[in-house]
């Protein structure tokens, strides 16, 4: 399942990619008391995170953001409320 989100507070892809590579980071995703190993791809315009149990893409296009999550088995149940949270924060950021 991915989410495709629109920009409401940014007008281009490379605007929202800058935006997002100040905002997720190692220590925010520690936040939520999990380790990730975050990369970025500045031509493809691309932030993957993987951490024990997950994998989250974050693909910017000239209109949306797709947001693709993987998880284990174990967090499958809770997708949707994960989803709704990285929705709510691109939104309030894009």
């Amino acid at each position: 399942m991915s989410l495709k989100i629109n920009y409401t507070n940014v007008t281009n892809a490379e605007d929202a990619f800058k935006k997002v590579k100040t905002l997720i980071t190692p220590e925010y995703i520690e936040k939520f008391q999990v380790t990730a190993d975050v990369s970025y791809d500045d031509e493809q315009k691309v932030v993957k995170a993987k951490g024990s149990g997950f994998t989250l893409d974050l693909a910017f296009f000239p209109e949306y953001c797709k947001v693709d999550l993987d998880l284990s088995f174990l967090l499958r149940p809770l997708k949707t409320k994960i989803l709704e949270k990285i929705e709510g924060q691109i939104k309030k950021n894009l």
